[in-house]
């Protein structure tokens, strides 16, 4: 009985902690995100596979993007509070307009540093990376928060997001696999 009520209490925690569903998703997401693209560009195997890389991944998505990501949801559902196509256009515009940009600088700048780059290392990367990854991005997500915001229920947000996002992290390990003009060969 006393084990039935702590895997209970256990499920129950992302629904009163929200954010904690969405750091549990991107936990998982982002480091099969990564591998995901090792695979498609390498043809990696599991012996090869750059788990360092993976980790980093898991973490800067877990400890950085998810808790951003859902603060940006929290704070930007305040303003947008009908439920109609119209609303969520334009909410999906504004975000791509206001979010988007900084989220993107913040992932090239973040998991930069968090392979030891210098700060002009990190800075660098974000201006090589940044105007070509927003030119995908601006496509892509208009679309996927569109659906999100009209289809979705606040709850679920989150989850759905991290759904889409593997398919867009996966192009963000393509960017950040990427050298910079004045990368060296490892």
């Amino acid at each position: 009985m006393v084990a039935g009520a702590n895997i209970s209490k256990l499920r129950s925690l992302p629904e009163q902690y929200p954010v904690l569903r969405g750091m549990i998703s991107y936990a998982i997401i982002w480091p099969a995100c990564s591998i995901t693209q090792e695979y498609i560009e390498n043809e990696t195997s599991i012996d090869e596979i750059n788990w360092p890389r993976a980790a980093r991944f898991g973490f800067f998505g877990a400890f950085f993007m998810s808790p951003v990501f859902y603060g940006w949801m929290k704070y930007s559902s305040r303003f947008f509070v009908g439920k109609n196509l119209l609303t969520a256009v334009k909410r999906a515009a504004i975000e791509q307009v206001s979010y988007s940009p900084l989220a993107m600088a913040y992932f090239f700048f973040g998991m930069s540093a968090l392979e030891g780059k210098t700060l002009s290392a990190c800075v660098n990367e974000v201006r090589e990376k940044l105007w070509p990854t927003y030119k995908i991005g601006v496509i892509f997500w208009p679309m996927v928060q569109t659906l999100n915001f009209y289809f979705i229920s606040d709850k679920n947000r989150i989850v759905f997001v991290s759904a889409a996002s593997f398919v867009w992290t996966v192009y963000l390990a393509h960017m950040k696999s990427k050298r910079q003009r004045n990368d060296k060969p490892k």
